[in-house]
């Protein structure tokens, strides 16, 4: 239940990004819209940010996508 956009990255690591995420099931989106549940951001504190957490969205870092990688599943958000 995974729904995705990007925000802050370049090519080639926003494509990294992208394929990681879509190949755990996530769906991509190329911009925020309502039907994202998570926006994964190279910086936080970013208007874009606000606007998804204001939405109901979680906001988190590329780490975060890299380590459900690592272990094959959605991972909590949380600390």
């Amino acid at each position: 239940g995974v729904v995705l956009a990007l925000s802050g990255f370049q090519n080639p690591l926003r494509a990294h990004l992208r394929a990681a995420a879509t190949a755990l099931g996530a769906e991509y989106r190329p911009d925020w819209t309502p039907e994202c549940t998570h926006l994964v951001c190279a910086f936080a504190r970013t208007p874009k940010a606000a606007r998804a957490r204001q939405q109901g969205g979680v906001v988190v870092g590329a780490t975060w996508i890299w380590a459900c990688q690592r272990e094959g599943r959605r991972l909590s958000c949380g600390p």
